[in-house]
């Protein structure tokens, strides 16, 4: 409780042990504040045991809700119930015994006197409720306190209801507690209130014991995860700084429904948890700022991000800003308390999910199923704070990473990348002695060459993947490239492209090696490209220096003849644009690797051309007289390089 609320009960308590006070306290404060709770919980206080005998009647302080009465006639009917249990107690069954109070014909009772279950007297009667309180009788004890709460929410005349109030306070005498909002009244209560009040306070919301109460209700479905998580919920509706507690239990229940509306396969989720929590931290604080404060959220999400962009924009410009709209103000509450980084509070993702909830009673199970997804984080994803971790959760983690990477169990060169350089940087700085740099190399390697590099069916496709490891290790390794364990693990990877780059060809030569007719239109898109190093084009390099003569020979045979005038086509256009020249000896080191391969081919077309006739075998002489041709042009040109290069060293 509140020091100022604590010095309000401190009062009331005071003002019981007065008899016959002459005056009415008004406890007031905004709607929802927690003025009925406060009130109860009072009154539940001063509630003594029972120790009804035949002598006497113990009577209990009389709460009255005036909401939605129309006339004083209504408020005297609930007092007489309030009253009624008289006629059941022991001392109204004693026999002979009639109290000396005024009691009216209005309802049958039933009076056993002998305790055998048969009514012995049958009266019409109520208990006048002034003449009970009224009464000196000395068989009636106990508080004559009555409450009158939610007086702005009577439908009477304030005349009215203060008048009737006034006679219980100044006739009766008893004490007399006004409960209500005096903000929503008329001023003409403001006028007429001072005959009947004589002290007035204002309730301060006691958000904790609120809290705290509200957690161990009997019907709130999740009550002990709530209890457990206190700290979230105050945090979150005190940084809100909306007093109406009445939305804080409101938005605890339909959180509570919520959650156990969703599948139990969800729940069951480890990484559920953080999502769970978020979602209290966000019906918590929509709650409180879509229905207790001023503007509707519907268009939190939107007018957020427009403003953000808009001024991050006037940031670049220096161009004087704007008055931060309603929903920026709201989201910067919860941002500089620190709950949006922590619990997400006031995210819009998380703002929609709760809306949608709020206005339609629908869950969002799609979003909460993203959500799982992003924080059911990997190890080296945990790793990469390994400086705020606990020590505990720093080895476990550091343990379950070197399993990934011993088992290579990624789904791309990404996740590996990112896993061995953060193990390689805890590596550097001591933190685990169970692993090493060259255990990581190995592990790698290993993975490379028979996962991401080794499945490469080109030496285009191995330099692609080389390029997006090179990406990932500059993103990754930035700044820490000259640490021993890490430029190590670079130089390791570097081994293994080589050595696959090896056993692999080019995407030109992997494709004159299986030449079929539905491959000779690509055949031409290929040779207009660039070399998988982007060194140089295909067209100024020797496209057969690593070609199997066999498989070569076989395909272009096996080609129908529009496919065979096709490749012929391309490979006289191939040497004559460069052997054909003023200087060929300048252009002839780009060919020159070919003759490796070129004698082989030309035997084999000759031997090709012996079996076959007419068109086809037209076709193959063609190809083999001009390769035949451009063997003796590239060995004249390489002659006349060689000489040159002899001359300039004299």
């Amino acid at each position: 409780m509140t020091k100022h609320n604590e010095d309000i009960l401190n009062f009331l308590n005071d003002y019981m042990k007065v008899s016959k006070p002459g005056y009415a306290v008004l406890l007031k404060g905004s709607w929802g504040c927690g003025k009925t709770y406060f009130i109860k919980d009072w009154i539940k206080a001063l509630k003594t045991k029972k120790n009804d005998n035949e002598q006497f009647f113990t009577l209990d302080p009389i709460y009255v809700s005036l909401y939605g009465m129309t006339s004083t006639g209504q408020i005297e009917e609930e007092l007489k119930r309030a009253v009624s249990p008289i006629l059941h107690s022991k001392v109204m069954k004693m026999a002979g015994k009639v109290f000396k109070v005024a009691i009216s014909a209005a309802l049958r009772y039933n009076i056993d006197l002998n305790n055998d279950g048969e009514a012995d007297i049958k009266m019409e009667c109520t208990i006048d409720p002034k003449a009970l309180l009224g009464s000196d009788d000395p068989h009636v004890k106990g508080t004559r306190l009555l409450v009158f709460d939610d007086l702005e929410r009577s439908n009477m005349n304030m005349k009215d209801v203060l008048g009737y109030i006034n006679y219980y306070v100044e006739h009766i005498g008893c004490s007399v507690v006004i409960v209500g909002d005096d903000s929503k009244l008329k001023t003409d209560f403001q006028e007429i209130k001072e005959k009947t009040i004589g002290r007035e306070f204002e309730l301060e919301s006691d958000i904790d014991a609120a809290v705290d109460s509200f957690v161990q209700n009997e019907y709130m479905l999740s009550k002990e995860y709530l209890a457990a998580h206190t700290d979230v919920i105050k945090a979150c509706f005190k940084a809100s700084k909306t007093n109406n507690l009445r939305l804080l239990k409101q938005s605890l229940g339909d959180y509570s429904l919520m959650i156990d509306r969703i599948p139990a396969n969800i729940k069951s989720k480890d990484v559920f948890e953080k999502t769970k929590l978020r979602l209290l931290a966000n019906f918590v604080t929509v709650y409180a700022e879509d229905k207790g404060q001023a503007g509707n959220m519907d268009d939190y999400g939107k007018i957020l991000s427009e403003e953000m962009s808009s001024l991050m924009f006037l940031d670049l410009t220096g161009e004087d800003k704007p008055v931060k709209s309603e929903m920026t103000k709201k989201h910067e509450k919860y941002e500089q308390a620190g709950l949006t980084d922590k619990y997400y509070a006031m995210v819009p993702e998380y703002v929609d999910c709760v809306l949608l909830y709020l206005r339609k009673g629908k869950v969002n199970l799609d979003f909460i199923e993203r959500e799982l997804k992003k924080d059911n984080k990997k190890p080296w994803e945990i790793l990469q704070n390994y400086m705020s971790l606990e020590n505990d959760v720093l080895t476990n983690n550091i343990d379950l990473n070197a399993g990934y990477l011993e088992g290579g169990e990624f789904n791309s060169v990404d996740e590996m990348l990112s896993s061995a350089i953060i193990m390689l940087m805890i590596i550097h700085r001591e933190l685990t002695k169970k692993y090493t740099g060259e255990s990581v190399n190995n592990w790698c390697s290993k993975i490379m060459r028979e996962r991401f590099y080794g499945a490469c069916k080109s030496q285009n496709e191995l330099y692609d993947m080389r390029q997006h490891v090179i990406s990932c290790l500059g993103y990754y390794s930035y700044g820490t490239e000259n640490i021993p364990v890490v430029s190590s693990f670079m130089q390791e990877l570097g081994k293994v492209y080589n050595e696959i780059l090896d056993t692999l060809k080019n995407d030109l030569t992997v494709m004159l090696e299986s030449l079929n007719d539905s491959k000779v239109d690509k055949l031409y898109e290929i040779y207009g490209g660039v070399m998988p190093d982007h060194s140089t084009t295909y067209s100024s390099s020797a496209i057969f220096a690593n070609v199997d003569p066999e498989k070569f020979v076989n395909g272009f045979v096996n080609l129908k003849n529009e496919g065979k005038n096709k490749v012929l086509s391309l490979i006289i256009g191939h040497y004559s644009d460069a052997l054909n020249i003023q200087n060929p000896e300048d252009m002839v080191h780009y060919y020159i690797d070919d003759l490796k391969t070129l004698p082989s081919i030309i035997k084999l077309l000759g031997e090709k051309a012996d079996e076959c006739q007419l068109v086809d075998k037209m076709n193959i002489k063609r190809l083999k007289t001009n390769l035949e041709k451009n063997i003796e042009k590239i060995k004249e040109a390489d002659d006349k390089k060689k000489l040159f290069q002899q001359q300039s060293l004299r």
